[in-house]
Parts: structure tokens; sequence; C-alpha cells
């Protein structure tokens, strides 16, 4: 239902004066297009309690709808999913949202901030199968199977594979790998991965790999 509303706002035409006895009738606005494009630039800006505020506010039910070919959908699916990755699990929302749709994005315990964490890597995983090959995409995934211990080797193949061809995507996607490699006990790879964090970044804090990968597994 979300899906079909949110399509159906979206191509509402314009509706011809004559029509309507000479009243003018504008036609409708979906204002959730702005608001996504906001969300993804404050992703971008390093602000994922915003950015995941901000799609939690305009798409309440997001957590239980069926995965759609919708852009729109599927771009708040990928904010959404990268932002409670990078959070932990553990979505600091409460000031954003109201009370009846914070559900369990905070992450109050350990066993939400998994499901959360496996939410997203859902998310993520469904999100390349419908785009395959993207570099971007790929980078987003690799960072949200680094934040659950049981997917890190996953996680190291696949940002080390993209590094290789030098497709990853994001500072953060580089920070994530330094950390993994530094944990393989690969000194060097993890130099070279902090380095390209630090050219790409606007904030070089985030390449310090004590905070590039969560401990959701250590927290339970």
């Amino acid at each position: 239902m979300l899906c079909c509303a949110l399509i159906a706002s979206a191509l509402v035409p314009p509706v011809d004066a004559s029509a309507c006895g000479g009243v003018e009738i504008m036609p409708a606005i979906d204002y959730r297009v702005m608001g996504v494009a906001q969300a993804e630039q404050a992703l971008r800006d390093g602000r994922t309690t915003a950015a995941a505020g901000s799609v939690i506010r305009m798409f309440p039910e997001l957590r239980r709808i069926s995965y759609d070919k919708d852009p729109l959908i599927n771009r708040a699916f990928r904010v959404l999913a990268v932002a409670t990755a990078r959070a932990d699990g553990a979505l600091q929302v409460a000031p954003e949202v109201p009370r009846e749709l914070l559900e369990t994005w905070g992450g109050a315990s350990a066993e939400e901030r998994k499901g959360n964490v496996d939410w997203a890597i859902r998310a993520l995983r469904r999100l390349n199968e419908q785009r395959k090959n993207d570099p971007a995409l790929q980078t987003d995934l690799g960072e949200a199977l680094a934040r659950a211990p049981e997917h890190r080797g996953e996680a190291l193949k696949l940002l080390g594979d993209l590094a290789e061809k030098d497709l990853l995507a994001s500072p953060e996607g580089y920070a994530t790998l330094a950390r993994l490699r530094a944990l393989s006990g690969d000194s060097a790879g993890h130099d070279a991965a902090a380095s390209r964090c630090e050219a790409m970044a606007k904030n070089t804090a985030l390449c310090r790999t004590s905070g590039a990968v969560g401990a959701v597994g250590s927290q339970s």
C-alpha cells in the first residue's frame, strides 16, 4: 500500500482548469522525493542520526514492507540500512522520531542491536541482487557485513576485492577495510587502507580503526 500510494502521488498529472469549471487544480507533490535526497546528503555528511530519523519519519513501515523496484523506496532502504550498520544497530533517533515510530531502532538490548544489523545486511543484500556489480552498493554491503562477527570474513574479501580494483566507493568503506585487515594481522594492508580513507574523508577521524568496525558481537 505504501509503495502504491507513493507511486500514485508521484504520477498524478496536472488537471486542466476547464475540466473543473475554471478552477485550477495543482498537481500532487510527494515531498518525500526531496526528503530522501536530503537524507542521502545527511548520510554523506556523516549525520547518521539525522539521516535515519528522516527516513523513519517518512517511511514508518519501511521495515515491514516488501522490497520494491521503485527507486525512491530503494533509496530510502539504502539510507536506513547504511545508517543502521554504521550505528552498530543502535540508532540514537529517540529525539528525532515520535515514540510510536521508535520500535527497536534504538537498540536498547544486544538482541535488538543484532536484529537491526541483521536487517541492514538483508536489505543491502537485496539491493545488491537488484542492481548487480554496483561498487557503491557493494561497499555499503561490505560495511554492514563487517558489523556482524560471523560475516567479517565475507566483508574482508568483498571490500578487499573492491580496493584491489580501486572501486571502494567511500571513506567509510576504506576505514572498515583497514579495521578488518588489522584484526586479521595485516598491518601493511591496514596502513594502505587507512591512507586511502584519509585521502577521501572530509573528517579523517573516521579513519581511526578503533571506531571503524563495531562490536555487535561483543555486546551480545
